[in-house]
């Protein structure tokens, strides 16, 4: 048995079970966005912590990704993370894979990036490492806080329950594939930029956390439907998804039968939109819907959560329903091709 034949959430379940139990001070660990730590003296704050990497040609090329948007997107994948629990960003680490052959220009620029992504978001970088590597890889781990009685998981979410999302979904991928089959840009470059460019949900994350008006949340990282089925196999629940509700731009409707045969699949599956999915009751439809106009952030209800014996389905226009089989990115499943990302297809 190899990687390919247990994909990536196959050998999480099996970390999961190679580390065993972990001290009585950590209130998440493995399977959640953010591990959740307690903290001596401060029994009300909790330690925030997250990681993720980016290695060149599996999640990035870079002939695509100019140095500067790649080192904000390299924080901005983290604090994706963070928001997802309505947590706090304080200081992140990061460590370097760099060929000898990249010019100090661009791990200039990509300093410059990851600079003005921590100055938004009051960010500090504190520390990290370097390397000799043959690729460029990236890796960040992100340190925050949050009040233990306001975090949000993935587990929490009931039957009966609102579905929300934020911001629109299937843009990065779109843009991927434009940049991928060197497309046209013009206004596309507005697709091409959520893929290369990602803003994660911070402000809307705290701000459900803090009015209390979800019960459980995960951001949009591996597409809808994957990071909907992690969120629901946490909370032991069922979901049913109304296409004809999903948020598109007006852009992705406009390019998406250049590239698709399925108007609706980089919507469901594509991934790397960063924006936040969340269960709540419905009774705080009215309040989330007006949060939304707040902040000035898109907020669309796009389901219900049911009993789990109803499992994940999806609802079609006409009133007809199916079972997804393929939900999402998932990394080990498919071999690379060519130096070409790994996310490339919008699957």
């Amino acid at each position: 048995m190899d990687l390919g034949q247990i994909g990536e959430f196959g050998l999480l379940q099996r970390i999961r079970r190679w580390v065993g139990k972990t001290s009585s001070r950590v209130v998440r660990g493995i399977g959640d966005d953010v591990a959740v730590m307690e903290t001596k003296g401060r029994s009300r704050i909790c330690l925030l912590a997250t990681t993720d990497m980016l290695v060149e040609d599996v999640d990035f090329r870079r002939s695509w990704a100019d140095p500067y948007r790649l080192g904000k997107k390299a924080l901005a994948v983290n604090l994706s993370d963070i928001a997802a629990m309505g947590g706090k960003p304080l200081y992140f680490l990061i460590s370097l894979g760099l060929p000898r052959d990249i010019p100090v220009s661009f791990v200039s620029s990509f300093y410059r990036g990851l600079r003005e992504g921590g100055r938004r978001h009051k960010t500090l970088l504190v520390g990290g490492d370097l390397t000799l590597s043959r690729k460029i890889v990236i890796n960040i781990c992100l340190i925050g806080e949050g009040r233990r009685d306001l975090l949000v998981y993935r587990k929490g979410a009931r039957p009966g329950d609102d579905l929300f999302v934020s911001g629109t979904l299937g843009d990065a991928a779109l843009g991927l594939k434009i940049l991928f089959r060197k497309g046209p840009h013009g206004e596309a470059r507005r697709l091409i930029n959520r893929h290369l460019n990602p803003t994660p949900r911070l402000e809307l994350g705290q701000a459900l956390s803090q009015k209390r008006l979800v019960r459980a949340m995960i951001d949009v990282s591996d597409g809808l439907l994957l990071d909907l089925t992690h969120l629901l196999e946490a909370s032991q629940v069922g979901a049913q998804v109304l296409e004809g509700s999903l948020p598109l731009s007006k852009l992705y409707r406009r390019y998406i039968h250049s590239y698709s045969n399925d108007f609706y699949t980089l919507a469901l599956r594509g991934g790397e939109d960063y924006e936040l999915l969340f269960t709540a009751s419905a009774e705080n439809r009215e309040r989330i819907l007006s949060l939304s106009k707040d902040l000035k952030t898109p907020i669309t209800w796009i389901g219900k959560i049911l009993p789990p014996k109803e499992g994940l389905r999806i609802v079609r226009k006409d009133g007809t329903s199916y079972i997804p089989h393929s939900k999402g990115y998932e990394h080990f499943t498919r071999p690379l091709h060519h130096g070409a990302p790994e996310r490339t297809d919008g699957s």
